[in-house]
């Protein structure tokens, strides 16, 4: 398997193939994210059997709807800190992915981000290195518990709507920045620039000759 994947303009290169591959070789899924919208995988896994440690951040981008799915799994195992968490940490069995990526359809797929795979022998150590630093931020994490999500639904919908709003006016304000991602617009835009790269490459080195 290749080493990092970041969403680019290359097929290959979803954060969610390394993700999916490696969960289903695993017993036990250890995540941990501070925001956490996309449920597929973990549903996938828990159907398989899987056990899953779930760590996440309560916030403007975590959807409670998303919690509301898997939270009365018997499999799965929640906790939550509100502040000062931002480390993204996947670990199945012996294996790892540490990057930039949230669980979220964004880190996994949309999104241009930075994770590396940690799947070879000689990767054990860091894995293992890894895991205790999960484990102490689960050990500082609090249960989430019914009464907890419903609390925090109910103070999510306000939020999201003045979060919304503040990115929005951001971009109104200095323009919408993006880099190209691996959807086929994306995909599109990189072979123009590429091609408008190799043209003017082309141009150079002609008015090179003739100067000569």
């Amino acid at each position: 398997m290749r080493k990092i994947y970041s969403n680019g303009p290359d097929d290959k290169d979803f954060v969610s193939k390394p993700f999916t591959k490696l969960m289903c070789n695993a017993k036990n899924l250890y995540l941990a994210a501070p925001y956490f919208t996309h449920t597929d995988y973990i549903l996938e896994a828990v159907q398989k059997g899987k056990k899953i440690q779930l760590l996440i951040g309560l916030n403007e981008a975590t959807s409670p709807k998303s919690l509301s799915e898997i939270f009365n799994n018997a499999n799965i195992a929640i906790r939550y800190l509100t502040t000062r968490f931002h480390a993204k940490i996947f670990i199945f069995d012996n294996s790892a992915l540490l990057g930039s990526s949230n669980l979220t359809d964004g880190g996994l797929i949309s999104n241009r981000e930075a994770v590396i795979c940690l799947d070879q022998p000689q990767d054990y150590e860091t894995v293992e290195e890894i895991r205790s630093l999960f484990l102490e931020l689960w050990d500082c994490a609090e249960v989430l518990t019914q009464e907890k999500l419903n609390a925090f639904a109910n103070a999510h919908g306000s939020i999201q709507k003045e979060y919304a709003f503040i990115q929005k006016s951001i971009e109104d304000a200095v323009g919408k920045a993006e880099p190209t991602n691996i959807n086929i617009k994306s995909r599109s835009r990189t072979k123009e620039r590429i091609f408008l790269q190799d043209l003017q490459r082309i141009y150079s080195i002609r008015t090179i000759q003739i100067q000569l």
